[in-house]
């Protein structure tokens, strides 16, 4: 006799309770954005590079960072991505888009989410500007999303 195995669907879900430091650089990038609707980036003193999000040595030169500057909350679409799936997996109606964008004024980018635009409306190397929540909480999310500038 034959045995046929047929695939077997397990399904559950995990909720995780987590808590963690945003460290020196990521919470004073933070409540700039939160209490001033400022992005800061830091400045490395060998390259001069702008890093944002900031850090506190440079990657490139391996030096401490210290000096903090504001950077542009408009910038240039680097590259963009759509998806009609939720992250359950569901289909939806409308896409979400994620982006990168470089702001003016830094030498990285940020990848955020892309509002107040169709995926066909976009193109790489748009300007971009961020729209900040009425209520921030201290995190990226305060940061609603980018949109086309006007």
């Amino acid at each position: 006799m034959e045995n046929q195995s047929q695939p077997i669907k397990l399904q559950g879900s995990i909720e995780i309770s987590y808590e963690w430091s945003a460290g020196v650089a990521g919470s004073r990038f933070f409540q700039e954005i939160r209490d001033n609707k400022r992005i800061m980036g830091t400045k490395c003193p060998k390259c001069g590079r702008v890093l944002v999000p900031p850090r506190i040595f440079c990657e490139e030169c391996f030096v401490d960072v210290e000096e903090w500057v504001e950077v542009s909350s408009k910038g240039e679409l680097v590259t963009f991505g759509e998806s009609y799936l939720g992250t359950d997996g569901s289909k939806l109606k409308e896409p979400w888009i994620v982006g990168i964008i470089r702001l003016d004024g830094a030498d990285g980018g940020l990848i955020h989410y892309i509002g107040e635009a169709r995926p066909e409306e976009l193109k790489i190397g748009m300007r971009m500007e961020a729209v900040f929540n009425e209520k921030r909480n201290g995190n990226i999310l305060d940061i609603k999303h980018f949109r086309p500038s006007k």
